[in-house]
């Protein structure tokens, strides 16, 4: 079934179907007759269509979070009115929301205290802490010992010296001394 010309323009322009409506456009276009529905024309508001200038803008302190800024994004306004009025609008509290996910947003300076608690690294730390201070007393104790050992090796050596000195001096013939004509000799 063929659809005639005075058919399609009975036809609905909701009902009508993406490739119909660019075949009927195509062929108006080819035609000269470029027809444009209201349906078919993007709904654009009043204000945009006005070329609005600094004159026209309300004033800056008027403006709050619910206020409109479109029209100052007009050609017309000047660049700083318009960088004003975007400061204005996005350091309001609803575009000034952090999402806390940046490294950055911690308060890092205040450490909550953990009492009680004693972490895994805590453990370690005084386990080296105790390893290292039995060292230290192992090591005064071989030094106390050494010192001890030093002492009764050098009294146990001079104590040898001493009975060297009296078997050398027991092993010696005693001499007797006699005196002769005022001299003494030794015999």
């Amino acid at each position: 079934m063929s659809i005639s010309k005075s058919d399609k323009e009975i036809i609905p322009p909701e009902e009508e179907s993406f490739i119909g409506r660019w075949s009927r456009r195509k062929h108006a276009a080819q035609e000269g007759q470029a027809e444009l529905q209201h349906n078919d024309m993007p709904t654009a508001d009043v204000k945009n269509t006005l070329l609005l200038t600094d004159a026209d803008m309300p004033p800056i302190e008027t403006l709050n979070e619910d206020s409109d800024y479109t029209g100052f994004l007009s050609p017309k306004v000047s660049e700083s009115l318009r960088k004003v009025a975007l400061r204005k609008l996005f350091g309001s509290s609803g575009f000034n929301i952090r999402d806390g996910l940046d490294d950055y947003d911690g308060d890092y300076t205040y450490f909550e205290k953990l009492g009680d608690i004693i972490t895994a690294d805590m453990r370690h730390q005084m386990e080296m802490e105790s390893r290292r201070r039995l060292e230290q007393l192992a090591e005064q104790d071989a030094a106390e010992e050494d010192q001890q050992l030093d002492v009764a090796t050098a009294s146990t050596e001079i104590e040898d010296a001493a009975k060297e000195e009296q078997v050398i001096a027991d092993s010696r013939p005693e001499q007797t001394t006699v005196q002769v004509d005022d001299e003494e000799v030794e015999l």
